[in-house]
């Protein structure tokens, strides 16, 4: 039995605690899809980048509820709920690791992998660097004057929804880097619990678990990737 099957085995049981042991050699990340199973890393037609766990964190993820599962590679209650909402379901994928194609999720190697991606705006990510870097997610988001994830949920109609074409347009002028954050933002999914420091972040501040990014890539490309649905089910706050 590969390494794969044997940690969504025990993904799949009934073990009450975390076993990082079980995911040795193991790499992946939780997908949504509204498919019987996913067939993409993302499948959203303009994602061409994605954050992946290392064994650690996928085996820390054993004992927990799918909920939690999610919660603690940093999606969000409202975030969660809204894509339930949508007949969305939610995967683990797992697989061997592909040679030289991860990276820590840093913001320098963000920025490098989104430069290979994005090269007609690279001259606007090496301008930005130090400011993303330095500048808290909260500064952003006011000088934008509004929800970045009020805009994400209405998708590109909505005008401060901040495309390739919009960024380039923009320029390079005095707010760059908030342009780029915004664009970040909706095309990586550099959410507000994005820290650039490699770690995830729960929706309560904590840290989460470690994690990489890599070039989206079909799971048929990816070695010995096998999937598994979760039970997400959202917490009741009824007193």
């Amino acid at each position: 039995m590969r390494n794969t099957e044997k940690f969504l085995k025990a993904l799949a049981g009934s073990r009450a605690s975390p076993a990082p042991s079980l995911a040795r050699g193991c790499y992946g990340r939780i997908v949504r899809t509204r498919a019987d199973r996913p067939w993409i890393l993302a499948e959203e037609p303009e994602r061409r980048a994605v954050m992946i766990m290392g064994p650690g964190a996928l085996g820390s993820l054993i004992g927990k509820s799918g909920y939690e599962m999610v919660v603690q590679v940093g999606h969000t209650e409202e975030y969660i709920a809204a894509k339930l909402a949508k007949g969305y379901k939610y995967h683990v994928v797992v697989f061997t690791r592909p040679p030289d194609q991860m990276q820590l999720a840093t913001w320098k190697n963000t920025l490098a992998l989104a430069a290979t991606l994005y090269p007609q705006a690279a001259p606007l990510f090496k301008a930005s660097a130090r400011a993303l870097k330095t500048t808290p997610y909260d500064a952003f988001e006011k000088a934008a004057g509004f929800s970045l994830s009020e805009a994400d949920a209405n998708g590109p109609a909505d005008p401060r929804y901040m495309t390739l074409e919009r960024l380039l347009a923009r320029g390079s002028g005095s707010d760059v880097a908030l342009q780029v954050r915004r664009f970040l933002f909706h095309a990586l999914r550099l959410s507000e619990l994005y820290s650039g420091d490699g770690y995830t972040r729960t929706h309560r501040g904590e840290r989460g678990v470690r994690e990489y990014i890599m070039a989206n890539r079909a799971l048929s490309d990816l070695p010995d990737s096998r999937s598994l649905e979760l039970e997400v089910k959202l917490p009741s706050h009824n007193a």
